[in-house]
């Protein structure tokens, strides 16, 4: 009888020994899970042993970390929370990151800061999380000038080939995939914009490390494409710049790039061509709503139709992207209503139809340019334009049927070139000569000379052009197409 009261007195003792091992292999398993980033496998596991043991500060750790990761902000800032009222110092990380997702840019930084003063007490390195802190207030301040713009339509799209779904006019020029455009299988992730005349690109290239910087190229008089010009002033930096689009004026530049400037990986910026120097100006962010803690890019506009588009992964799955077609304001207007959580509504893009305006015609407008004729992919593409006149129009050398006029034309273009690698070469010479502090005579020289033969060329190229106008339209005369012109 002793023996079998002793041998059920050990029986829960033994049990919960079991228990304990059992819940150890489990916290274990799940902590590897979570080291080797499969979130989505240990949250269960977490989410079931918080359930056996609310009040543990780790657990409610773990289990928050799986839930941020795995995009369950919300449910994730509670246990996140319990576990940094507990002491546990990295919650306090995740829930800065959390609130930075949530556009809860304050509170991040309350975070942040309590989480730094961890890392100063045990000397640790607090570079990282000093630029998490700058990003932070940078959001804040965006939030604070947030633009009403009325976003009329949103498309989730594939990642890859997400440009089919841009519907612009042919007046606002191309935009192509770097590997179809170019035919090549490097596998660059970049795009290449080309101008309504089909002579100029802009795109993206890879650097050395293995970045992006934005380079120009003119279309030579033989098909060809000539020497790629790296934009010049302040655009390329030491980071990443890619995704350009230029307006139809030529100057004005859309553009994406990553860095200290941006708010989320990539953010939008705009600039323009300075004429005088030729460099672009110090770029702008667009700031919100375009701009998001997440990636913003492939800013475009059309003009002749008065609508934009930009893609964003914000919120998407990571091979998935989100379109946003928007109706471009004419000067920014910034949100006056002074409520905080409808400033950030609007710069998260919570809800597009908060952004509509009354009696608007979106349905007819997005029904324009979702239904515009594709006949411009149809038609077989232009090497140029050049116009003979109002009746007669060529697209490529082979158009010519005489051969001084094709002759000309062609110098026509080679001086074009020269012009351009001239402006080129003298805006650098400018910029070097800006920047020498010693003697600068042998510039100022360089300099004089380019500008010198910049004047002589200036005009030329619309000269040869009228030449060439003029020997074929009198070789035409001559033949049987006189009434052609004539008519």
């Amino acid at each position: 009888m002793r023996k079998t009261r002793i041998k059920s007195l050990l029986l829960p003792v033994w049990w919960l020994c079991i228990c304990s091992a059992v819940t150890g292999q489990n916290l274990e398993q799940a902590k590897n899970l979570c080291k080797a980033g499969e979130y989505a496998q240990a949250r269960p596991m977490f989410e079931a042993l918080v359930k056996k043991t609310p009040n543990n500060a780790s657990l409610n750790h773990w289990y928050g970390v799986c839930l941020y990761e795995t995009g369950e902000y919300e449910p994730a800032e509670k246990y996140l929370k319990a576990a940094a009222s507990r002491k546990v110092q990295e919650s306090y990380l995740y829930l800065g990151r959390l609130y930075d997702y949530q556009y809860r840019f304050g509170e991040a930084l309350d975070c942040y800061g309590k989480y730094r003063e961890g890392l100063e007490k045990d000397r640790q390195d607090t570079g990282d999380l000093d630029k998490k802190m700058a990003r932070s207030k940078m959001g804040e301040q965006m939030v604070r000038r947030v633009e009403e713009v009325q976003i009329i339509d949103s498309l989730i799209v594939d990642k890859a080939g997400f440009l089919k779904h841009y519907k612009l006019s042919p007046e606002s020029g191309r935009l192509s995939d770097y590997n179809d455009f170019f035919s090549t299988r490097t596998k660059n992730a970049s795009t290449v914009y080309q101008n309504q005349k089909g002579d100029n690109i802009v795109y993206a290239a890879r650097t050395a490390g293995n970045g992006y910087d934005l380079m120009s190229r003119s279309r030579l008089v033989d098909g060809g494409w000539g020497e790629p010009l790296p934009l010049t002033g302040n655009v390329n930096t030491g980071d990443d710049q890619n995704y350009p689009f230029l307006l139809s004026d030529g100057l004005t530049l859309y553009y994406a790039a990553t860095g200290d400037a941006s708010l989320g990986g990539y953010d939008i910026f705009v600039t323009r061509l300075n004429l005088n120097t030729g460099n672009f100006l110090t770029p702008e962010n667009l700031g919100m709503p375009f701009n998001s803690p997440y990636n913003d890019y492939m800013m475009a506009i059309d003009e002749l139709n008065n609508v934009g588009w930009f893609a964003s992964d914000r919120y998407q799955p990571e091979d998935k992207v989100i379109i946003y077609v928007f109706i471009p304001n004419v000067e920014k207007e910034v949100y006056q209503g002074g409520d905080e959580a409808v400033a950030r509504s609007l710069g998260r893009i919570a809800s597009i139809k908060q952004t509509w305006k009354e009696n608007n015609r979106y349905a007819q407008l997005l029904q324009q340019i979702y239904h515009m004729a594709d006949a411009e992919e149809h038609a077989p593409k232009a090497d140029f334009t050049f116009v003979v006149n109002n009746q007669i129009v060529y697209t490529s050398l082979a158009d010519f049927e005489n051969k001084e006029a094709r002759d000309l034309y062609i110098k026509a273009g080679e001086c074009r070139k020269q012009i351009a690698e001239t402006e080129t070469r003298l805006a650098e010479l400018r910029k070097q000569y800006a920047g020498t502090k010693g003697d600068r005579s042998a510039l100022a020289r360089e300099i004089g000379q380019l500008e010198t033969s910049l004047l002589a060329l200036y005009g030329q190229p619309e000269e040869l052009d009228n030449r060439s106008r003029t020997a074929e339209i009198g070789f035409l005369l001559k033949s049987d197409k006189i009434k052609i012109i004539t008519e």
